[in-house]
């Protein structure tokens, strides 16, 4: 479902979390359920990921229900499968209610067989546009993996390789391998 007019941040809000939906230039995109491949990649990641953020006390992640207003004028709320606020901008944290104000510092985005390639090219420029920090694109059935930095080339990861937290989460690497061991090879 497309939204036939412009709507903000804030109309995005009182929608509630019956339906998932992402905000890109005030053009509201509903968001598919993910399949059981991309689904278990994406907790090992989180649980994974999350255990050093928390362990280090370096910030705080988010999962696929949480916000970031990253555009206004038209607006645009991403919601990354998993986020990563450092812990300088917690000061930012909007409590109770409301998204966080700004850009993640990492966004993951776990693409399922569901994600239109569309879809996937319109957030990949949302993110370079608002200079997100660090994103990691992992395709489990494809066993790829692209890593888009802010002004700069994206760069594919060969299935062998490793994740690396580089300044965003200092420290932390995963290999691909034990995000894709799981899923058979056809």
């Amino acid at each position: 479902m497309v939204s036939t007019h412009l709507i903000t941040a804030t109309e995005l809000e009182t929608l509630g979390s019956d339906a998932r939906f992402e905000l890109i230039q005030g053009v509201l995109h509903e968001m598919s359920p993910s399949s059981s491949n991309s689904s278990a990649v994406g907790l090992r990641l989180a649980i994974e990921l999350g255990a050093y953020i928390y362990r280090h006390d370096l910030g705080i992640v988010t999962g696929a229900d949480g916000g970031f207003p990253v555009e206004s004028n038209p607006d645009s709320v991403a919601q990354p499968d998993i986020g990563f606020i450092r812990k300088e901008r917690m000061h930012l944290w909007p409590g109770q209610k409301g998204l966080f104000p700004g850009v993640p510092d990492l966004a993951i985005e776990i693409i399922s067989p569901t994600d239109e390639r569309g879809d996937i090219q319109r957030k990949m420029a949302l993110y370079e546009r608002t200079r997100v920090p660090l994103v990691w694109w992992i395709d489990p059935i494809r066993r790829a993996t692209v890593i888009q930095r802010a002004d700069q080339p994206v760069q594919h990861l060969a299935s062998t390789a490793s994740l690396d937290g580089e300044s965003v989460v200092p420290g932390f690497s995963i290999p691909l391998s034990l995000l894709f061991e799981f899923i058979p090879n056809n």
